[in-house]
């Protein structure tokens, strides 16, 4: 058997075969004995039937046969010499018993990337100052746990957001002695809110109150009816300021200023980690801009499956179930083009790679091991079989890959720092691409981050709809079981 290779595009490759006729008549006449052995027509003994007669009945379908299985496996052997993407294609074949027999077989290949300037390249560095109000700020959402409801002084009026002990009656007739409201959200008296916002204690209001039952709910509406509602009381939710006690029971070791200074480091860390991540989604795209690649159509196909599965694991964290998720032509049109995005970004990287001599090494994969067992939560011998069972070895190195070339280039890069205080578009105005790609999903699915090429993609402008748009599960309220019971001030 002979092959010769052909270039059909940067993309394309032809794969010309030659199977001499003395192997396939061999190839032939064993398919006719094997044949004649099971097959069953009166008057001939197995074994013993002419070959003229399997000839007659069987022949069209048994040369085919043995052509596809000659197909196979010189295919099978010349593939080792070429790395290619997705299906071949049979693209024609000679008749098979009548000589040599010849076929063709075309394959998608990934193309040659002529690199254009890579370093040096100029590019927007956003910094972000941390602030003392951001830390207090912080301090506050992670004081939220300690909270406590409090009462506020007599002087003071009904805000929003605060829990107010009302007397609600109709008339004459007391209805409620001590119902507690929230002004923040009342469920069961809806409308109330109105009424005590801006009363004090022992001051009270007249108005028209929404009773919130089963039906009404189920309706949209409610039993209406004038009352007269006095606030006994006024409460609110009360974070205990920052002093060495509460920040030791929050888990710092150093009082409060300790506790400043590691949320402090915390967000700094935080803001810097998504700068350098901005600044390499402008990198990316500028790489893309600047080269003139073309896209294997299989590769595309493959980031765009990488992509949906990314979604599906991100809506399946908010409680969705991925399988419910319906995309519209313009959504999946849009996420081709960001797959599509992502397939140039790793050509161009893996090219780099190549040229500088970029590689990932045994120790490196052991590495991502162990953080995404930490992340899991698992051993890192469990990651590993799992990875290695799932065959996402190679995906993962090659994620690696392409994220140390992505930072090799940008160590190398004219850095433009940027203040946050310019605004957004003096920060958007990096350099971006057409729209872009699929993320590389490998083994780090829970809790992951959006690859860096996946990132690039929401940056630059798309012109469809965003990859995340996918239509949002209604959300219905919730309907009681029954009339909710009235809320007393022991409650």
């Amino acid at each position: 058997m002979s092959f010769a290779i052909e270039q059909v595009s940067s993309v394309q490759k032809r794969l010309r075969f030659t199977v001499p006729g003395a192997e396939v008549s061999q190839k032939l006449d064993a398919a006719f004995k094997n044949l004649a052995t099971k097959v069953k027509i009166p008057g001939f003994r197995p074994g013993k039937v002419p070959r003229k007669m399997l000839e007659d009945r069987y022949g069209k379908q048994l040369r085919s046969e043995v052509a596809g299985e000659l197909m196979n496996l010189k295919f099978q052997g010349a593939s080792t010499e070429i790395d290619f993407l997705g299906q071949p294609t049979v693209e024609e074949t000679g008749v098979i018993g009548q000589g040599d027999f010849t076929f063709s077989i075309t394959v998608q290949v990934k193309p040659d990337v002529e690199l254009n300037t890579y370093l040096g390249l100029k590019i927007r560095y956003p910094l972000a100052a941390i602030t003392d109000d951001q830390v207090e700020a912080d301090i506050l959402r992670r004081l939220q746990g300690q909270a406590r409801l409090v009462d506020v002084e007599e002087s003071r009026a009904v805000e929003s957001g605060d829990l107010v002990l009302t007397e609600i009656s109709d008339g004459d007739t007391v209805l409620e002695a001590g119902t507690m409201v929230n002004t923040a959200a009342e469920r069961y008296y809806p409308g109330i809110e109105a009424l005590v916002l801006g009363l004090k204690q022992g001051e009270s209001r007249t108005g028209e109150v929404t009773i919130a039952d089963s039906s009404a709910v189920a309706a949209n509406r409610g039993k209406q009816f004038t009352a007269t509602v006095k606030v006994l009381g006024i409460q609110v939710q009360k974070v205990p300021d920052l002093d060495d006690t509460v920040a030791g029971q929050a888990g710092y070791e150093g009082g409060a200023d300790a506790m400043r200074a590691a949320v402090r480091f915390e967000l700094e860390t935080s803001a810097n980690e998504a700068a350098r991540n901005q600044a390499r989604i402008h990198l990316l795209q500028e790489l893309v801009k600047t080269h003139e690649v073309s896209v294997p159509a299989a590769l595309t196909e493959k980031n765009l499956k990488l992509l949906l599965e990314e979604l599906g694991v991100q809506a399946a964290y908010r409680g969705r179930d991925p399988r419910s998720i319906r995309y519209s032509e313009a959504q999946l049109a849009d996420l081709r083009v960001r797959a599509e995005f992502a397939a140039k970004a790793g050509l161009i990287l893996e090219s780099i790679s190549r040229k500088e001599g970029i590689a990932i090494t045994a120790d490196d994969l052991e590495r991502k091991y162990q953080e995404i067992a930490d992340m899991r939560g698992q051993r890192v011998e469990a990651i590993r079989g799992y990875i290695q069972k799932d065959g996402a070895v190679a995906d993962l190195k090659k994620h690696l890959l392409e994220e140390r070339a992505l930072d090799w280039v940008l160590e190398r890069c004219e850095l433009e720092y940027v203040s946050e205080n310019d605004g957004p578009a003096a920060i958007e105005a990096a350099p971006a691409a057409a729209a872009e790609p699929a993320a590389e999903a490998v083994a780090e699915k829970p809790k992951k981050k959006a690859s860096k090429k996946a990132e690039a993609a929401e940056a630059a402008p798309a012109e469809a709809a965003p990859a995340d748009a996918a239509p949002e599960a209604e959300v219905v309220a919730e309907k009681p079981k029954k009339k909710p019971a009235k809320k007393k001030a022991e409650e």
